[in-house]
């Protein structure tokens, strides 16, 4: 436990090359803005992107998959170019220095990618052993175009999931680490995360601290990895993979279809009832979990460097 505890002192040393990156600009933002401007990019973009949205959806007879793939790609693709906006001119620094830094971008990416599918695939068997996973009657049956489908909803979530890693972690929890103390940044930053899901479809008060688990969770793995490429890919494995892959509600979303079309039964402390796996006690041990990896390989790298 103590080793645990040394190597979550280490990441969170205010010192830590992910919040020397927020110090190469001009300026840091004030505390009093970094909370209200995360609401404030988010309404701005969506309302930005709904204009055009609207008139889409007025004029065109658009499927289900392509709106839904236009409020992805679009709308947290403007969100993005928000806050670069606000980093390059307020803050006189690079997107870059948000996190997008190092080599082996995409092997990083790639490894939080998988890390985040072997994650949700333990919560999936932990619920088959306590509860009831199955399939659904009368799936759809996959054909070109549901793999059309699938290719497409992946592209809007690796906006989607870089778009929330760069707003929540990437900059606020940044920001407000290298001004002020990082654990201050994490507290209010996944606090911000948690409400910001927290009027979806069946949440839960388990939802809720599975929520905060999972900003926590990558936090650290941001922490880490001194970037954000692998809990950028972490993100997007996780949501995309628990629509299109496995086919269970998405932070209580329905989905467009999936490869597998699972169903859990059973108590909704297990299966996290309609707001889906991430309302599951077992997400929470899952995530528990990952943190405890995280931090056991940190400090063998503490070790090892010493």
């Amino acid at each position: 436990m103590r080793i645990l505890f040394e190597s979550l002192k280490d990441l969170f040393n205010s010192e830590n090359e992910f919040f020397n990156y927020a110090r190469s600009g001009k300026r840091i933002t004030h505390i009093a803005l970094a909370i209200p401007l995360v609401i404030i990019f988010i309404f701005g973009s969506m309302i930005i992107s709904g204009i055009p949205g609207q008139l889409l959806v007025d004029y065109f007879d658009l499927g289900k998959p392509v709106i839904e793939f236009y409020n992805l790609f679009v709308s947290f693709g403007i969100l993005i170019i928000v806050v670069w906006l606000w980093v390059r001119f307020f803050e006189k620094r690079s997107i870059k220095t948000l996190g997008f830094t190092g080599n082996n971008a995409f092997k990083k990416y790639l490894k939080g990618f998988i890390s985040a599918i072997i994650m949700l695939s333990i919560v999936l068997l932990l619920m088959a052993a306590f509860g009831k996973v199955g399939f659904q009657e009368n799936p759809k049956p996959l054909n070109l175009n549901l793999w059309g489908i699938f290719l497409l909803m992946l592209i809007g979530y690796i906006v989607q999931g870089a778009a929330e890693e760069i707003l929540v972690r990437g900059w606020q929890f940044q920001v407000i680490g290298a001004r002020y103390k990082p654990w201050l940044g994490l507290v209010i930053s996944s606090v911000i995360f948690a409400l910001l899901h927290g009027t979806n479809s069946g949440v839960s008060a388990l939802a809720i601290i599975n929520l905060l688990l999972f900003a926590i969770l990558l936090i650290i793995f941001i922490l880490y990895e001194k970037s954000i490429w692998a809990a950028c890919g972490w993100h997007t494995a996780w949501n995309w993979s628990m629509e299109n892959v496995f086919g269970l509600k998405v932070s209580g979303s329905e989905g467009l279809g999936s490869m597998l079309n699972l169903t859990a039964e059973g108590p909704n402390y297990i299966t996290g009832g309609d707001f889906g796996p991430e309302g599951s006690i077992l997400t929470s041990f899952v995530l528990f979990g990952g943190m405890i990896v995280l931090l056991s390989l940190n400090a063998k790298k503490l070790k090892i460097n010493k």
